[in-house]
């Protein structure tokens, strides 16, 4: 019997793993097999080893493990590979797969292009868009995220640079340097699924570079979150795996 299971990375807000909850049980009516459950790599439950083995409970014999993430990075080329080994090594007779992450795509693409828009973002020439990523310390992430970058220059014709919250180049930074250049507003856009503090400290930063910048303008954007249009690629997913 064949089963699925969606892993996000977890919230450290009961909030953000609500909507989580709420996002991917869409998901899971959307998926059509007899066992289809989510799980959380780290700050809730159940545990990636928790949905797995609630899988083969219920008569799983082949599992597809499908990461809720937007990039690769060590949390999907390391760290649930590294849990799913363990349940592979317990639990041998049972075919346990590995999916992809989000990536870069034409949703994901068309997601940032309805946020920047819904903040006034015309287009013009002294405008410049900021992505900021959470940080990886794999390098592969960074490679993809400058994919995305890469695209919406040529979407936008728009000066579109890359910076991050927890690694260098870090957004704050960037921002200023943008500010600098003779660029009047900078908008931020968060690619980010889960947001809760990090949200919070880019409004006041925003706030604090824009003070110093009377001139100009810093704008930050909604962030990708759990937007529906995302349900699709999920689904996807698991067909691109032969498992639908």
């Amino acid at each position: 019997m064949k089963a699925a299971v969606f892993i996000s990375h977890g919230s450290r807000t009961d909030e953000g793993n609500k909507q989580f909850i709420t996002f991917i049980r869409q998901v899971l009516d959307r998926t059509p097999l007899p066992i289809v459950v989510y799980g959380f790599l780290e700050n809730a439950r159940p545990t990636v080893m928790e949905a797995v083995e609630n899988c083969i409970r219920r008569g799983a014999t082949e599992i597809f493990v499908i990461p809720v993430l937007l990039l690769p990075g060590i949390h999907a080329n390391l760290d649930i590979p590294q849990i799913l080994e363990k349940a592979q090594q317990k639990h041998p007779g049972i075919g346990i797969l590995y999916g992809k992450p989000l990536g870069i795509n034409g949703i994901m693409v068309d997601i940032i292009e309805e946020r920047l828009r819904s903040k006034g973002y015309t287009g013009s020439r002294d405008e410049a868009i900021l992505l900021v990523g959470h940080g990886s310390r794999d390098p592969q992430a960074a490679v993809e995220f400058e994919t995305l970058a890469g695209i919406m220059r040529r979407k936008t014709a728009a000066r579109v640079e890359t910076a991050y919250i927890t690694t260098s180049p870090f957004y704050a930074g960037k921002c200023s340097q943008l500010l600098s250049s003779q660029v009047r507003k900078v908008y931020l856009l968060p690619y980010l699924l889960f947001t809760g503090g990090f949200a919070v400290k880019m409004e006041e930063n925003a706030q604090e570079i824009s003070r110093l910048n009377p001139r100009n303008e810093v704008i930050v954007c909604e962030p990708v979150g759990f937007d529906g249009r995302l349900q699709e690629l999920l689904v996807n997913r698991a067909v691109e795996a032969g498992i639908l």
